[in-house]
């Protein structure tokens, strides 16, 4: 199903640089406009931070009313200072003396604690891949039960260079799309791209970074097979593989099972892997065949299984001296009479 993409510069989602967080105080940080985040310290015996808003510069000397979720506070004016306990964020509106709205600030509090993605620090939150080396890659993750959130940035880039890497967000917020506009395939690539991934679940706002080179992350897609003939099959290039395919060669690995094997099973069929050099094999009696890719020159993550079944073909033969009456026997059949030939079945002429 094809998924469809916001672009990053809508309201969900903001590119974001360090030139662009505006340091506003030891405890707090303006991340984006109408966001500002806060660092509390849970072990201090009193966790409370200090932090100025502002409605509007137009609204200097007026008569504003605030809400925080719809509250109304005591505090009035266009500037006021706001004391944030704890883990006690909040969505901060500016109304006019008729209670009209006019702006909002968002005040959400910074957690080091992963508690809004699925994952540990050993299996990683964010999972990246691409198929090719085109520069495009694909990174998602998962919520943890009963946690469904919601992006606030995401950041990706190179440190070395000037960043051409744009993304965009999927519209259930589970995983982005990105391009690296300067990335070259033929040229050694010499800095990790850092993929950086805000979330936030009510008021909690959680960082999840990574690092990598395109090869590390590469996984081709599934190996098309393809039947010479009776019994000998042929692997092919994944047409999504970069080209040419001298340049960006694979390894290729097949796996025999019988019939009622399953492909998915890798662990408990190790011993029956085969790295195979000139993508032919022959298929055994009875056993059904499952292969897959990796880039030859990277040890990066193997493509999924492709499985294929050997069945039996069956054609009419067609034998001089036999008319129009021609028997219906095996391939094998067909390709052993030395005088015959075979023909699909059908209407003959």
């Amino acid at each position: 199903m094809k998924m469809q993409f916001v672009l990053l510069g809508a309201l969900l989602i903001i590119m974001r640089s360090t030139s662009c967080l505006e340091a506003r105080g030891n405890n707090y940080e303006v991340l984006q406009p109408n966001v500002v985040v806060v660092e509390v310290n849970l072990a201090d015996p009193s966790p409370m931070v200090q932090v100025p808003l502002q409605c509007q510069e137009s609204h200097e000397h007026e008569e504003i009313i605030w809400r925080n979720d719809d509250v109304p506070l005591l505090q009035r004016g266009n500037e006021i200072n706001i004391t944030v306990e704890e883990m006690l964020g909040g969505n901060y509106t500016c109304h006019d003396s008729m209670g009209s709205f006019l702006n909002y600030t968002l005040v959400l509090i910074r957690k080091s604690s992963r508690k809004i993605l699925t994952g540990s620090q050993d299996t990683g939150y964010i999972k990246c891949s691409t198929q090719n080396y085109n520069g495009s890659f694909q990174c998602a993750w998962n919520w943890r039960p009963r946690r469904t959130g919601e992006v606030v940035f995401v950041k990706a880039e190179r440190h070395s260079q000037v960043s051409a890497i744009t993304c965009s967000l999927s519209t259930n917020q589970l995983s982005i799309s990105c391009l690296d506009q300067s990335y070259c395939p033929y040229s050694e690539e010499l800095d990790q791209i850092f993929m950086n991934v805000g979330v936030r679940y009510l008021y909690r706002l959680e960082e999840y970074s990574l690092t990598f080179f395109i090869n590390e992350i590469v996984k081709p897609d599934r190996v098309r097979i393809t039947r010479i003939d009776t019994r000998r099959i042929q692997l092919e290039y994944p047409d999504t593989w970069s080209i040419p395919h001298s340049y960006f060669p694979l390894a290729f690995q097949v796996m025999e099972l019988p019939r009622r094997g399953d492909c998915s099973c890798e662990s408990q069929q190790t011993e029956k892997i085969n790295t195979i050099q000139d993508r032919q094999w022959n298929v055994r009696k009875g056993y059904v065949v499952c292969a897959r890719a990796q880039d030859a020159l990277c040890n990066s993550t193997w493509s999924d299984w492709s499985l294929y079944i050997f069945r039996k073909q069956r054609l009419q033969c067609r034998k001089r001296g036999y008319g129009l009456s021609a028997p219906v026997c095996s391939l094998q059949t067909c390709f052993s009479m030395a005088v015959g030939w075979c023909l699909a079945p059908g209407p003959q002429p």
